[in-house]
């Protein structure tokens, strides 16, 4: 079952990352669609990296250092310092794209609401993001812990897992974040590299060198195992 969940999802997959490549050959999307495209794909990756943090077992999620002091982390916690640091980044990635990258864009629309529609709507890049957004969520569902939802029905707190509880705390939450920041800064420097060539050299290779580098992270990493949550008991 599982190995059929990872098929369906490198399939969703692969069609969202063809559908830039037939934008850029025959919809003339140009460097920042194509860099806008991925860094919307960036948020719907951070959402579902917050909600993957509410279904970590609660005696897995470690400690956390607030106001100086140590204390032990809940689901509010560690969601709410996620969501801060990576508000933090993909503000700042966007605030750069549209800096570098945004050229006369900001000349062919009047506002918000024109904005949205010429990048997303006019041009075909809303349905890449709804292949990204199922992938992702496939990705969500094929890495839940199945046991724990059970063990908290029956009323039973779930075991301590071996080792120290900060211990475990760490590798579960790091596990579920640490792959977010390894995947986006990885994929995030070859896309704004390409995207510097692309500008430079006024050329859609780039775009497709771009296209097939990313493809390549993603298809390698929807067959990642699955996060370990531990032994829980049913």
């Amino acid at each position: 079952m599982i190995r059929a969940v990872r098929t369906l999802n490198v399939l969703i997959g692969l069609i969202g990352n063809l559908i830039p490549l037939y934008g850029v050959l025959y919809w003339q999307w140009d460097a920042f669609q194509l860099l806008m495209l991925y860094w919307t794909e960036t948020v719907i990756i951070a959402f579902w990296t917050i909600v993957g943090i509410t279904r970590i077992p609660v005696d897995q999620l470690g400690a956390i250092t607030v106001g100086g002091q140590e204390k032990p982390a809940t689901h509010k916690l560690l969601c709410g310092y996620f969501t801060l640091v990576a508000a933090v980044f993909i503000l700042g990635h966007l605030g750069f794209l549209w800096i570098i990258f945004s050229g006369d864009w900001l000349k062919r629309v009047s506002g918000s609401s024109s904005i949205l529609h010429a990048l997303f709507v006019a041009d075909g890049l809303w349905l890449a993001l709804i292949f990204m957004f199922v992938s992702a969520w496939i990705s969500y569902l094929s890495s839940t812990p199945p046991a724990y939802p059970r063990t908290i029905e029956r009323g039973r707190a779930p075991k301590k897992a071996s080792g120290q509880a900060g211990e475990a705390g760490s590798d579960a939450v790091g596990e579920v974040v640490g792959g977010f920041f390894v995947r986006i800064f990885i994929m995030q420097a070859a896309i704004i590299f390409g995207g510097m060539l692309a500008r430079t050299y006024g050329s859609i290779a780039p775009l497709l060198i771009v296209i097939g580098c990313k493809t390549l992270v993603d298809m390698s990493t929807a067959n990642r195992r699955p996060p370990s949550f531990g032994s829980m008991t049913t």
